[in-house]
């Protein structure tokens, strides 16, 4: 059974929770393909290699949040923790890296007739921990 968004999903940046902040949070792993095609072989091939794993987020800025991430963005390369939570109903999904999250991609953006946006990935080095509790 699908489960919605709102208020089953939580994201948190140096141990600040900022899901008020947030209209989206993508997590996500791309596996990059090492190829190791030979003379032997008789077609493309290739293995897994390492995933990159990002937390792309945006939504309605505000001064807090921007207290939160333009101080990371202005000086990169502060490695901060970061979490992500999915609740499914029956049990919770939770993504942590420790010390291993900086902000980049860091966007805020206005029009008229519109609020200001705000946009940014968290770019997470290393695998997560996984806890379904």
């Amino acid at each position: 059974m699908a489960v919605k968004s709102l208020g089953n999903v939580v994201v948190t940046y140096g141990g600040t929770d900022f899901t008020q902040y947030c209209s989206q949070a993508d997590l996500s792993a791309v596996i990059e393909r090492l190829d190791v095609t030979n003379l032997a072989s008789t077609a493309k091939e290739s293995i897994a290699g390492d995933a990159e794993w990002t937390i792309a987020v945006s939504g309605s800025w505000a001064t807090t949040l921007d207290t939160l991430l333009a101080v990371d963005a202005v000086t990169p390369g502060t490695a901060r923790n970061a979490t992500i939570a999915f609740d499914g109903g029956a049990s919770t999904v939770t993504y942590t890296w420790t010390a291993k999250a900086e902000i980049q991609d860091y966007k805020v953006t206005s029009a008229t007739g519109n609020f200001i946006q705000w946009s940014g990935t968290l770019s997470l080095s290393g695998a997560p921990s996984r806890n379904v509790a």
